[in-house]
């Protein structure tokens, strides 16, 4: 056997071999021209890195707000009496009892499946050691937490002892917290709480630590929704304890929220009508109240995530097209310039393929390393606005991938022109080229 017929080592194909060629001499045209080559790169670079960057930006907000909507239950239906300059004009002077708690006794009689929690708020001082603030108080029964299944409470919750001694306990939120006992905990500590002195016996918590939120009317935004509302509640007191030493007034029954948990999401929408048949027929046809209905909050939140991602999507699309309209043009002047360098190729017998292929390459490497660049800047820029901005960014491994695919695609689809017209010139004509 000839020594040729034992060697153990790959043969490449007569197509590798070519490609290989071609990798070897773009990557050799390209270095000689560094400044070229970068300028070409920079609409791939800055395309790639905007569409990582706002997606990052788009996925943060949406996943922010979707937890604040969370936190305030799906199954949740929120039932909120308005303040008096947020009632129309044309019904404030008509006769309403308001939101009492015999509301929530006729729905419980229509909604017999649902769990109900009235709660009442005021706007009172909080003061620990030198530190004040303040903010909405709400007063809620010992259950009221529990349904929002987003909260979690450090310590202990209300018991229904709390409530009918009318004790001078409070649950502080943990902004709130932070706020007036930045270096110690606040738990087992004395507030004094509009005059009075109050033991924190609990810290509310959530994912994101803030406080409740809940105050949307239904059809506003899912961003509104995440920021409207009770951001400016501070701390929750017993339900009986409000009433006895800050509201005296509202000993008749009254209430500012109802909260309605049903069992499933598939019951969200049939309570929702019948607890505003209840709330029209029994205030007259008022509309001093409002329906928070987290379930299609979130439903709408995701309906314009979709919107925004095909905005985004609209956006990556004209920037990575601007990308490859530069690299387009600068593999033509690269035709112009290297005619003679073809026609010599062409002598010597390189293949019109071969030619073509070479400058396909150059258009792919100028692509794929302004994507990765791209990458690079995008990571960058999403990591710098979340720290600089205080905002929630969230890069995706799908929105990486996406962009620096699509970033070599357009490279190869714009070097077709150029690759053509360089494989279709005539050696003869291209050797005489000055």
């Amino acid at each position: 056997m000839s020594p040729l017929a034992a060697d153990p080592r790959p043969r490449r194909t007569p197509e590798l071999r070519v490609l290989l060629e071609a990798w070897r001499e773009g990557r050799r045209s390209l270095a000689s021209h560094k400044l070229r080559t970068a300028l070409s790169m920079l609409g791939m670079v800055f395309g790639v890195a905007a569409v990582i960057s706002m997606l990052a930006i788009g996925e943060g907000a949406r996943r922010q707000a979707l937890e604040h909507l969370r936190r305030l239950g799906a199954e949740n239906i929120l039932v909120q009496a308005l303040e008096e300059k947020q009632i129309p004009e044309e019904d404030r002077e008509l006769n309403s009892p308001g939101l009492h708690q015999r509301d929530a006794a006729a729905i419980a009689a229509l909604v017999p499946e649902a769990r109900l929690s009235a709660s009442l708020s005021r706007e009172l001082n909080l003061q620990l050691d030198r530190r004040r603030l303040r903010g909405k108080v709400r007063g809620v029964p010992a259950d009221y937490l529990g349904l929002f299944p987003g909260l979690r409470v450090r310590g202990r919750s209300f018991t229904p002892v709390d409530e009918r001694l009318a004790s001078r306990v409070c649950l502080l939120a943990a902004a709130a917290a932070r706020r007036l006992s930045p270096s110690d905990d606040p738990l087992g500590r004395l507030v004094k709480l509009g005059g009075q002195w109050y033991r924190v016996v609990g810290v509310v918590e959530s994912a994101e630590e803030d406080s409740l939120a809940s105050g949307a009317a239904p059809g506003a935004s899912a961003t509104e929704a995440a920021d409207a509302g009770e951001d400016a509640v501070v701390a929750w007191v017993p339900f009986a304890t409000l009433v006895a030493r800050h509201v005296p007034e509202a000993r008749e029954g009254k209430v500012d929220e109802l909260v309605v948990r049903v069992s499933s999401t598939a019951d969200v929408l049939p309570a929702v009508e019948r607890v505003r048949a209840v709330l029209t027929r029994r205030h007259l046809g008022v509309r001093d109240t409002r329906l928070v209905v987290p379930l299609e909050l979130i439903r709408q939140q995701q309906a314009t995530q979709r919107m925004f991602n095909l905005v985004m999507g609209a956006i990556a699309s004209i920037s990575l097209l601007v990308g490859g309209i530069g690299i387009m043009n600068i593999l033509l002047s690269s035709v112009l310039e290297r005619t003679r360098e073809i026609g010599v190729r062409r002598a010597l017998g390189a293949l019109a393929s071969e030619v073509k292929l070479q400058f396909l390459v150059e258009a792919v490497l100028i692509s794929l390393g302004g994507g990765l660049a791209g990458v690079v800047l995008g990571l960058a820029l999403s990591w710098g606005i979340g720290r600089l901005a205080g905002w929630a960014t969230v890069v995706q491994v799908w929105s990486v991938l996406l962009s620096f695919g699509v970033s070599a695609v357009t490279g190869l689809v714009f070097g077709l022109m150029p690759a053509a017209r360089a494989a279709k010139l005539n050696p003869i004509e291209a050797l005489r080229h000055e």
